[in-house]
């Protein structure tokens, strides 16, 4: 982590098992935040929209990550090989699976 507050949010969620549960379903966030944005996006409807085209964004985060890459064209290099990633989590699971050999086997498949 590198901030105290995010290790001592991170030891609550992975070690603790603390969880903030919805009061309007079966939801339970690891953060007060994560909790906020799920219910306002699930069950007050609140979305952002892109002042460039008609999409509408559950949270803010995620409309200014639609606008980098649909609008602003914004890509993530890969550092082995040609491919470029819309989102940094598309990055990182690409190098994951490329690059890195990890991969998930299904316990159903020979």
């Amino acid at each position: 982590a590198k901030r105290s507050g995010d290790l001592k949010k991170h030891k609550e969620a992975k070690h603790q098992g603390v969880r903030y549960p919805c009061d309007h379903c079966d939801y339970k966030a690891t953060t007060s935040q994560r909790l906020k944005s799920h219910k306002e996006s699930k069950h007050e409807g609140i979305r952002y929209p892109c002042d460039e085209c008609d999409f509408k964004a559950t949270t803010y985060r995620y409309l200014m990550s639609h606008k980098d890459s649909k609008h602003y064209g914004v890509r993530y290099p890969c550092d082995h090989c040609n491919y470029k990633a819309t989102t940094l989590r598309y990055l990182k699971n690409h190098k994951k699976s490329k690059h890195d050999g990890i991969r998930y086997p299904c316990d159903q498949c020979d």
